[in-house]
């Protein structure tokens, strides 16, 4: 018998990309509750947003993702929308 039972996917790429979303957008919520209406939120939610996206940039390449039609592309672009997402209410205004 072989042992074709094994996933070979690899989910702990989608899984710290969300986590990432989620950190970027705790960060975002704190600065604007601390600071609210202060340019100093609006300051932090970019630099924040920034550092987020050179985190997902970083996960794709060491991750060595392919393609967006994969599970751990997917869970990266996902995750990139979501931060940018997050970050247009406290970058516009």
């Amino acid at each position: 018998m072989a042992h074709d039972h094994l996933n070979k996917t690899d989910w702990l790429t989608p899984f710290l990309a969300l986590i990432l979303w989620t950190a970027h957008f705790m960060i975002l919520w704190g600065a604007s509750i601390i600071f609210p209406g202060h340019a100093l939120a609006r300051w932090i939610a970019l630099a924040v947003t920034l550092a987020a996206l050179g985190a997902l940039v970083w996960l794709w390449r060491a991750s060595k993702v392919r393609s967006v039609f994969s599970v751990p592309g997917l869970g990266i672009a996902v995750a990139g929308a979501g931060v940018v997402f997050d970050a247009l209410p406290a970058l516009i205004g």
